[in-house]
């Protein structure tokens, strides 16, 4: 599905958690990290053979060596880079690579996190974003979060390889709410409301048709709520949770769409961002 995978690491857990999720999701695709320490390149030779950056080397020199006594399949690579892990990581967007990076601390001071604004980058390509989780948190199914958008639809197709991959369930789930419009204006509105479930009921099963068309056996679920709220409250249970990038907009968060960027700033499980063709 990828050519190649690149993880972001600072030493943080939650890049510790990003690295071993890439380690384990790479399969034959080689995995670069990537480690950015600030500041800008020195010409000298003698200064960047003895100072920081040679040091920082070292150091993802002996991360490298230890996800490959764990993974002894893995092809690993590591730079060490000058500038910020956005500029570092932005450049290795693309289509055919997915990029991997920790999910936000809790010493958070902004919601323009480091995931949310690499995944929200017009003709990016896929992020994940892993969130520091404790390994004995019991998880299932791979989610698919649908819309009734094309763009959703590859979030299914994602969602189904890496259902297939992990030997794991997949689950399509589309939420739906009743427009704030309704309750402020109608005081009888259940028939209307019917209606637009049934609508809301076929995107659903629509999406759940494509993946069976391409061999997969999802299971389809219609939840009545917040989309963001709905898909938090399931994916807490999901070993990956799916969905695609397509708002329209000069920012970040509006090009992203506000659901995945809710679910990036706060995510439940692994979330992975899949972006629409061009």
């Amino acid at each position: 599905m990828f050519t190649k995978v690149v993880a972001g690491w600072d030493g943080s857990p939650e890049s510790e958690a990003a690295i071993e999720w890439a380690a384990e999701h790479c399969g034959e695709s080689p995995l670069i990290l990537v480690h950015a320490i600030g500041g800008r390149s020195t010409g000298s030779e003698y200064l960047q053979a003895t100072g920081e950056r040679s040091a920082e080397r070292m150091r993802m020199m002996d991360v490298a060596e230890r996800l490959r006594a764990t993974h002894p399949e893995l092809r690993v690579e590591t730079e060490t880079v000058h500038g910020s892990a956005l500029e570092a990581l932005e450049e290795r967007l693309g289509a055919d690579t997915l990029v991997v990076v920790g999910g936000p601390s809790h010493r958070r001071t902004t919601r323009w996190t480091l995931g949310s604004r690499l995944a929200g980058r017009r003709n990016g390509g896929p992020v994940a974003v892993i969130p520091a989780m404790s390994m004995s948190e019991r998880r299932t199914a791979v989610v698919a979060g649908v819309d009734g958008s094309q763009a959703s639809l590859m979030a299914v197709d994602v969602a189904a390889e890496e259902a297939a991959r992990l030997g794991a369930p997949l689950e399509i789930v589309h939420a739906w709410q009743v427009p704030v419009q309704w309750d402020n204006a109608l005081l009888d509105y259940g028939s209307d409301v019917d209606t637009l479930e049934e609508i809301h009921r076929d995107l659903l099963d629509e999406a759940v048709e494509f993946a069976r068309a391409s061999g997969a056996r999802p299971t389809g679920r219609l939840e009545r709520g917040v989309p963001s709220e709905v898909l938090r409250d399931i994916g807490r249970t999901s070993v990956l949770l799916v969905v695609a990038s397509h708002g329209a907009g000069g920012f970040t968060r509006f090009f992203l769409g506000s659901v995945s960027h809710d679910l990036l700033v706060e995510p439940p499980a692994p979330v992975l961002i899949v972006q629409p063709s061009a």
